[in-house]
């Protein structure tokens, strides 16, 4: 996509009165705002610079850097000694994404907004949607996880980037919002015309509290501010959602996995039945039959045309570090590369990859746990493990200031039917060792997992970011094994 071009030149006065801020008396609401930016580094001249108030900074400290820089003019929640106008609200976050919204243009009024939430499936769900209106002749653009640091961007980047793709045609922009991006009022001021709910699953728990918090954060999505809610109602937190959104949103279309009958999977992907229509696609997995039908049932919520939405289903295709395969046709093995970080979708991912097997192979799992991240997991994703896989081999993600072995620990104490040295439960910290222990030690027709990190191209281990790619590393020790077999 071209860099996006400039907004409309708005007034600071006519600014202030689409977000209802306060202009100080003496600071000049005649100025124009050209952009928008809550980070002082990254401001342009003309912008208006948003002095968000962090949980460990605070945005007002900077304003005379993105004076500097060249803003314009400054959100703030008090009066700061500056030569440039301010517009006073009572939260700097909470007015941002209208803000953002109106210096952009509003611009889901010049294409359809989808948005897709829920705890497992986003990316696959969202890049699937895409994948189905490009093939419909709808030009589309993607917004999330595979991006950036952020599965959904600040609202003053996001909106930018929707303007951006607008004025380049774009039909459809179909965004990833997560848990946190709807507490933090990331798309906040944003008009969606349909929003996805996947499901709802143990995460984020250190962030939100309780499973109902997490799930009310969810529920943002649809408070209003979508016309169409395209719900999961097999998933029990997805029934209650659809009760919700009927009284906030335009229209609910409920879906569920089982809309798809007849399902066959396979090595070469997924084939089945959708609303009567024979339908296949190149994913991977048992799980994804799910994610095929969200994908679908959003693409006929927008509009889309059924006769034309299952032939369309065909040109998804796997999506990096989502049961994403590895090994090839010279391999006597099969090794997966899966983002799977939490119980359940680590179940699913394991579940979906030993149909993908000979049928007497066994399902080896590598993965771990984040550091300084939710705890609680850790237990219930070594119990998922020890249902699923025969042999696990645990190791380090991300560990950052936590000790690995310890995080390691706290998974194992979930797997109670294995101890370490039984041969169906190994402990490699160092995680390409780890890798190498499952693909050397596979027998043929067995079938590897390596979860946690799916596309991501770095570990975090104390405060550094060391690269690391699962998908290399991996291939790396399938050319060993191949050679080793010659």
């Amino acid at each position: 996509m071209s860099p996006p071009s400039s907004p409309t030149p708005m007034t600071v006065r006519r600014l202030a009165a689409e977000i209802g801020g306060r202009v100080l008396a003496a600071s000049g609401d005649a100025a124009v705002v050209r952009g928008i930016s809550h980070d002082s580094r990254l401001v342009e001249t003309g912008a208006l610079f948003c002095c968000v108030v962090g949980q460990h900074d605070d945005g007002h400290h900077y304003a005379d850097e993105a004076v500097a820089a060249g803003a314009t003019a400054v959100l703030v929640e008090r009066d700061l000694e500056l030569e440039v106008p301010q517009i006073v609200v009572p939260c700097v976050r909470e007015a941002m994404g209208p803000a953002s919204a109106a210096v952009w243009n509003y611009p889901w009024r010049r294409c359809t907004l989808v948005g897709v939430t829920g705890t497992a499936g986003k990316t696959t769900v969202s890049h699937a949607i895409g994948a189905i209106a490009s093939s419909c002749g709808v030009t589309c653009e993607v917004v999330g996880t595979l991006d950036g640091s952020h599965t959904t961007p600040e609202a003053p980047v996001l909106y930018r980037r929707i303007h951006g793709a607008a004025n380049d045609g774009a039909d459809m922009v179909i965004v990833e919002v997560s848990s946190h991006a709807l507490e933090l009022g990331r798309v906040d001021g944003a008009r969606f015309s349909a929003s996805v709910f996947t499901n709802l699953s143990h995460e984020h728990l250190d962030y939100h509290g309780s499973m109902e918090d997490y799930f009310a954060a969810k529920a943002r999505l649809f408070d209003g501010r979508t016309d169409t809610a395209v719900i999961n109602v097999a998933d029990p937190w997805g029934r209650t959602l659809a009760g919700l959104a009927t009284g906030t949103t335009g229209s609910v279309a409920e879906w569920q996995p089982s809309d798809i009958t007849d399902v066959a999977v396979s090595e070469r992907g997924l084939r089945g039945v959708w609303r009567g229509r024979p339908v296949h696609c190149g994913l991977l997995g048992r799980f994804n039959v799910a994610n095929v039908a969200a994908a679908a049932a959003a693409a006929s919520a927008v509009g889309l045309d059924d006769d034309a939405v299952a032939p369309a289903i065909s040109a998804i295709v796997p999506i990096p570090g989502r049961l994403w395969p590895v090994s090839g046709p010279d391999d006597d093995i099969c090794v997966l590369i899966d983002f799977a970080h939490k119980p359940d979708a680590l179940g699913a991912a394991l579940g979906s990859a030993r149909e993908l097997g000979e049928s007497n192979g066994r399902l080896w799992t590598v993965f771990g746990a984040g550091g300084d991240r939710d705890a609680s997991k850790r237990a219930p994703m070594g119990a998922s493990a020890d249902l699923h896989a025969d042999v696990m081999v645990l190791t380090s993600d991300n560990p950052r200031s936590e000790e690995p072995s310890q995080i390691a620990e706290a998974i194992a104490a979930g797997a109670e039917s294995r101890r370490p040295g039984d041969g169906r439960l190994h402990i490699e910290l160092d995680r390409a060792s780890a890798i190498s222990v499952a693909i050397q030690n596979a027998d043929a027709g067995d079938v590897v997992v390596i979860a946690g990190k799916g596309h991501e191209k770095a570990q975090l281990i104390g405060d550094r970011s060391l690269p690391f790619d699962d998908a290399e590393v991996a291939a790396e020790h399938l050319r060993r094994r191949r050679s080793s077999q010659r």
